[in-house]
């Protein structure tokens, strides 16, 4: 990557780092907060879709606000919201406010991700802007490596002390980012395009992005499936304990980290973008599969290994398909990656709660439905996806 990038690249990686330690680091120590403040499974379940939620909706907002205004600012809004609402979370000590902080973090902390991937595309091009995107998938990758971790750690000597260190870490990168991150548009997107904006109504089926905003929907879905079943699967097949699953997690996260920071780049220049969200999401099929006839097997480290093949495949679509909704998009990256990241969230909205439901008939059968549902959308949708199906806005 270019040397005059490594600054704006460096600033915008540890943002994303910072962002996903603050969303893995409540994982260890959530139950017994929740429960230290009264609250069951019930309250659990909402606190954990509270964010989800609100980034739903939020994140085209803030998307198209950078369009507007421009990424430094919306960049700059997010990572204070986001410091201070964890300093919050640190001194609550009331279960309603604990959901509604996490709501309001949910909302501010949303204008980070895509923000920061147009950003990326204001400044990058062709295979440098998937490999920058790659790079970002890895810190995110890290941070849900070291957060759980981090979580797990302080927690054991407060409940209240991960949040004061993830968000004072936040506050800290402010005069950085402040300093360090020049502005990457160079003129309103609202003043170069005449076209409608995206919005999120029912006209988005129609939008030549839909086919993207699908697959990140379902993968989205399927990976909150596993995420909110694997433990109890696991538990039960092959006896794996809270040690047991931060080891396989951490695996998971280091693979992560490997494909996207390290190979994206030449996989794309090899076989292109749209070949490798195709590829990826059959590999996350196979996967969950491949976990499902380990777990009956018993066998260890067929189920650990059948979960990398599942990172595999999401580390290959994840990176490539953010790349592609710059690369077409005609109304405004910022938008369009706002409207892309609110696929996600609404399929973290509704992947945990269904998936606790169908492991309650049948262990095997949230990874059964979310194999077919990625298969489903490659044979839909796949052949859709096509590189510079539309011109990138110039901004020059």
């Amino acid at each position: 990557m270019r040397k005059k990038l490594m600054g704006p690249m460096v600033i915008l990686l540890i943002i994303q780092f910072l962002v996903m330690v603050g969303f893995g680091i409540v994982i260890p120590i959530l139950p017994f907060f929740v429960t230290k403040l009264g609250g069951g499974a019930l309250s659990l379940g909402i606190f954990m879709s509270a964010y989800s939620i609100m980034q739903f909706f939020f994140a085209p907002v803030w998307g198209r606000l950078s369009d507007r205004i421009g990424r430094r600012p919306v960049i700059l809004i997010g990572l204070s919201g986001y410091g201070l609402t964890f300093l919050m979370f640190g001194v609550v000590n009331n279960l309603y406010l604990l959901i509604g902080i996490r709501a309001l973090s949910g909302m501010v902390s949303s204008a980070t991700l895509p923000t920061a991937m147009a950003y990326l595309a204001d400044i990058t091009e062709g295979e440098e802007r998937s490999k920058g995107m790659g790079l970002i998938g890895a810190a995110m990758g890290l941070g849900m490596i070291f957060g759980p971790a981090l979580g797990g750690l302080l927690g054991h000597y407060s409940f209240s002390l991960p949040f004061f260190v993830a968000g004072g870490l936040a506050l800290l990168l402010m005069p950085f980012t402040w300093a360090f991150l020049p502005e990457s548009l160079k003129q309103p997107i609202s003043a170069l395009s005449g076209r409608k904006r995206p919005r999120l109504t029912l006209a988005v089926l129609q939008d030549p992005l839909f086919a993207l905003f699908a697959f990140n929907f379902v993968l989205s879905f399927t990976m909150s499936m596993f995420e909110s079943t694997f433990a109890l699967l696991a538990a039960a097949k092959v006896g794996f304990g809270p040690r047991d699953m931060g080891i396989t997690f951490a695996i998971l996260g280091i693979f992560a980290v490997i494909v996207q920071g390290g190979l994206i780049g030449k996989l794309v220049k090899k076989f292109g973008d749209a070949k490798l969200v195709n590829t990826g999401a059959v590999l996350c099929a196979v996967g969950l599969l491949l976990i499902i006839l380990s777990a009956d097997y018993k066998n260890i480290i067929f189920l650990v290994a059948s979960t990398v093949v599942f990172m595999v495949g999401n580390s290959l679509m994840v990176p490539t398909s953010s790349s592609l909704v710059t690369k077409q998009s005609t109304q405004g990256q910022g938008a369009s990656l706002g409207l892309f990241q609110s696929f996600a969230s609404l399929g973290r909205i509704l992947g945990p709660v269904t998936g606790g439901a169908l492991f309650g008939i049948g262990m095997g059968l949230p990874y059964v439905t979310g194999a077919a549902l990625l298969v489903l959308i490659v044979l839909l949708f796949g052949s859709k996806i096509k590189v510079n199906a539309h011109p990138p806005l110039v901004q020059e």
